[in-house]
């Protein structure tokens, strides 16, 4: 118990320093396409923007090289314990064709899991919360710990990633299907379940899914799920 007000005390007792840098390079998750969401931190925000990974090439990638911006978040708050750090944000971004663009409700917390060298794990909970709200807010480190996350990489290792053999045939798109039914997989199910993270459709659960299990196997999980439904239609 004591160990746990303590916690409390961390994550929600000081401010978060300007010019903190918890995020010292960018970070991607691969999702459907061929693009992909790159995390960065810039001073106290954080930034999301849609893009493609260095050296990927084909029809109509270099007229789309530029960023797209997407959300970003005021970083108000953030402290580290272990390996986690856990961030109060505002939203930044206001709401269209309304009459409260920036509603009392755009609060909400942010963990980072920082898994390794070349990975570093996202899970946003609390949204739609006041501020009120979120400066009472309690996470306890089993939450943490036990708690599934949407996995972002490293530039470093996106470039490794690229490298890999691409899935260019139906019995290795196959190959990949038979590998996520496998006993191992379950546990990540039961963690995203009991999590129940925002995730719209389930779509970044299965781009989580196919993206770690291409990488045990050998493959590049850049165009891996667009590859696989292409080649299993």
């Amino acid at each position: 118990m004591l160990r746990t007000l303590v916690l409390f005390a961390l994550l929600f007792g000081f401010g978060f320093a300007h010019g903190q840098q918890l995020l010292r390079q960018e970070y991607s998750f691969i999702g459907r396409g061929l693009g992909v969401t790159k995390l960065r931190q810039s001073h106290d925000t954080l930034y999301f923007f849609q893009a493609y990974p260095a050296g990927l090439t084909g029809p109509g990638i270099a007229k789309a090289k530029a960023l797209r911006v997407g959300d970003h978040f005021k970083i108000i708050a953030a402290s580290r314990t272990g390996k986690f750090d856990v961030l109060k944000v505002e939203k930044l971004d206001t709401l269209k064709l309304t009459s409260t663009p920036y509603p009392e409700t755009r609060y909400l917390l942010v963990i980072l899991n920082r898994q390794s060298d070349n990975a570093i794990g996202f899970l946003p909970q609390r949204l739609g919360s006041t501020k009120a709200q979120i400066d009472t807010a309690k996470v306890s480190d089993e939450v943490m710990r036990k708690s599934f996350y949407f996995t972002y990489f490293s530039d470093a290792y996106m470039k490794k990633l690229a490298e890999l053999k691409r899935v260019s045939t139906k019995e290795q798109a196959q190959q990949i299907l038979d590998e996520m039914k496998s006993a191992e997989w379950k546990v990540v199910i039961e963690k995203y379940q009991k999590t129940n993270p925002p995730d719209f459709y389930g779509s970044g659960f299965i781009s989580e899914f196919i993206n770690l299990t291409c990488i045990k196997s050998g493959y590049s999980p850049i165009g891996a799920q667009m590859a696989i439904n292409a080649l299993l239609k």
